[in-house]
């Protein structure tokens, strides 16, 4: 073999020795960082998600229902219009317009008065800690649909309780744990005030609904996992 061949073959084999390391820990960390999931989030994301879908879906065919009905209503009093004017009734025509004109500013003072209500609202939910952006997208629809306004134009809770007292209420009910991170222990000397231990299981988890496991996993009481 020539010194030319030979020059070849040891700069092949030094490449191939350098690239297998890198090839290995590259797969090394990808593999790491598949089992550092966590199922219970997993599952949590993989909830919200769908519900998120299931509103997205409902709310697009409620939108496009109402701007069906919009245009319909809309076509038939252009018509009508058309038609008291095509018969000489001027008056009505006009009268048929300052309806229609006062119609669309009660559409805008309302369109205001959501705006207005979104602002509160938005400011509120951003002083809680939600898991991600879908959970407070959730929180937001659950919220504004309770949500009326007083004789004074104020938007309140339909309970009577001002919107600040009500998202405060809202974030501390169980069925609303999993909306949120999971407060960190803050070390040894922490106390339960319930009394109870924290990794208390009331049944076996078998015999829980996902809800259930959802709201334990919620409190930190399924413990870590390791894999």
């Amino acid at each position: 073999m020539s010194d030319e061949n030979k020059l070849v073959d040891e700069v092949t084999e030094n490449n191939e020795s350098n690239e297998t390391p890198e090839q290995e820990t590259v797969q090394e960390v990808s593999s790491t960082t598949e089992q550092e999931i966590d199922p219970i989030e997993q599952a949590v994301n993989d909830r919200l998600s769908k519900m998120k879908e299931n509103m997205d879906r409902m709310a697009k065919e409620r939108d496009e229902a109402l701007k069906k009905a919009v245009e319909i209503e809309q076509a038939k009093k252009q018509a009508d219009i058309k038609r008291l004017e095509e018969d000489g009734k001027i008056q009505e025509a006009l009268e048929m317009k300052l309806a229609e004109a006062e119609a669309r500013l009660k559409v805008f003072a309302e369109e205001n008065t959501k705006l207005n209500r979104d602002s509160v609202v938005n400011s509120n939910l951003s002083a809680l800690d939600f898991r991600n952006e879908r959970s407070r997208q959730m929180a937001y629809r659950d919220i504004v649909e309770q949500l009326v306004q007083n004789e004074n134009g104020t938007w309140v809770h339909k309970s009577g309780t001002n919107i600040q007292e009500f998202v405060d209420s809202y974030s501390k009910q169980e069925e609303n744990s999993f909306l949120f991170r999971v407060k960190a222990n803050t070390g040894a000397g922490t106390s339960n005030p319930s009394g109870s231990s924290n990794t208390e299981i009331v049944k076996p988890l078998s015999e829980m609904s996902s809800g259930e496991v959802l709201a334990l996993a919620a409190k930190g009481k399924l413990g870590s996992f390791n894999y």
